[in-house]
């Protein structure tokens, strides 16, 4: 496939605007993620990293059964992009399977973070009318706050900053 190659160079180029920004690029800061977005061809990629906290509401690993509940009902809605996310309807994007990793540490671990990662992707066959995706990722999960974005497509990249009153991302204008 090749997407990912094509990927990998153009967010390394993004690297930089990342390593700017007066926070590491990879701390660890309860209420915040980073999304990195790209859209090569028609393939629109967006890969989420964060906290746990964020999306559970805990980071040690699960040991009631609600903690238990909830780290599945967590995998599950971020298995479901369509209720996460929004395209433009123009572009007429489909969307295909969503990966999630819990980096939960093992049950008796003394480990105090853990990060939840997860990818989505959508084939676009129109991608030049993806103007916008609208981000649910807040109302889903509410402990959310910010998320730090990198945008990368043929047109150039850009970073910017979602909130929970301001969900959308311009892909292209």
């Amino acid at each position: 496939m090749r997407t990912p190659w094509i990927i990998l160079p153009a967010l390394l180029a993004a690297a930089p605007a990342v390593a700017a920004d007066k926070r590491a690029p990879h701390a660890h800061q309860h209420g915040a993620a980073r999304l990195q977005v790209s859209l090569d061809g028609g393939a629109l990629q967006i890969a989420f990293e964060g906290p746990a906290d964020n999306i559970l509401g805990f980071e040690r690993a699960p040991t009631t059964e609600a903690q238990k509940a909830t780290v599945a009902r967590a995998d599950e809605r971020l298995k479901q992009p369509a209720q996460l996310f929004t395209t433009t309807p123009a572009a007429a994007c489909q969307v295909q399977p969503a990966r999630v990793d819990m980096k939960l540490p093992p049950p008796g671990s003394s480990e105090m973070h853990s990060e939840i990662e997860a990818e989505w992707r959508w084939d676009c066959a129109q991608p030049a009318a993806l103007t916008h995706v609208d981000v649910g990722l807040f109302k889903a999960f509410p402990r959310l706050k910010q998320l730090r974005a990198q945008v990368v497509t043929a047109r150039g990249q850009k970073a910017t900053v979602l909130k929970p009153n301001a969900t959308r991302l311009t892909i292209t204008k």
